[in-house]
């Protein structure tokens, strides 16, 4: 029981929002966009996932390599200021079977307005994904790594999970002329943590451990240069 703080409190930072940019964007272009959902729980008997919400913007910065960042919105509403900076970076292109490699660690950032308190976290996102169509749409497969860096929690109790792991599934579909992107996503939210002692009812697809969430997500393109 003296965990499901530490728990409760890590899951929904890592469940407010998908990863941030699974393809990079090109060169020049800038893209802003929002995202809503969160990880599932029992509501009245009922499995809906928790309506959490941000913003994005992204900027090709070059070929590759894309910067970004991002604002909690429902995060603000209760008093947090939380936000992301990062980027994504394609390190392998798809031939064949293989598919596009991208690499997007970004640093997560929460300040407690009311108590005057911050606190920040290293996140790495690691995807596969390819590209198929004329639109050039994707399928991902990837994992998401919060990484905890207190050694203590609070009452200098032992840190029981430095690290949650959540694997992810999604897929982005992409308007006419290639102007906008529909992003769906499910993330297995720490699907090795038992989550049964949480007080939150979460349901998760791998029983009583960790819990799944459900994004959706809308990213509007705009060409800042001429090329």
């Amino acid at each position: 029981m003296k965990y499901k703080f530490l728990f409760f409190s890590l899951l929904f930072l890592t469940a407010c929002a998908p990863t941030r940019f699974i393809e990079p964007l090109d060169e020049g272009k800038l893209a802003a966009g929002a995202t809503f959902g969160g990880p599932i729980i029992d509501f009245a008997g009922a499995p809906i996932p928790v309506p959490l919400s941000s913003i994005e913007v992204g900027y090709g910065f070059k070929k590759n390599l894309t910067f970004s960042a991002g604002l909690h919105t429902t995060a603000a509403v209760f008093g947090n200021l939380q936000l992301d900076f990062g980027g994504t970076f394609k390190f392998l292109n798809q031939k064949g079977f293989t598919p596009n490699m991208s690499i997007s660690p970004c640093l997560n950032t929460v300040w407690d307005i009311y108590d005057k308190k911050i606190k920040s976290w290293p996140v790495i996102d690691l995807n596969a994904y390819w590209n198929y169509g004329k639109k050039m749409n994707y399928l991902y497969l990837g994992a998401n790594s919060f990484i905890e860096l207190s050694a203590n929690m609070a009452l200098e109790q032992e840190q029981p999970t430095p690290i949650l792991f959540s694997p992810q599934i999604g897929h982005v579909l992409k308007g006419k002329d290639r102007k906008w992107e529909f992003i769906s996503e499910i993330k297995f939210l720490s699907p090795f943590t038992n989550s049964s002692y949480a007080f939150v009812p979460y349901r998760s697809l791998t029983g009583a451990y960790g819990a799944t969430a459900i994004f959706l997500g809308y990213r509007y393109y705009f060409n800042l240069e001429n090329k």
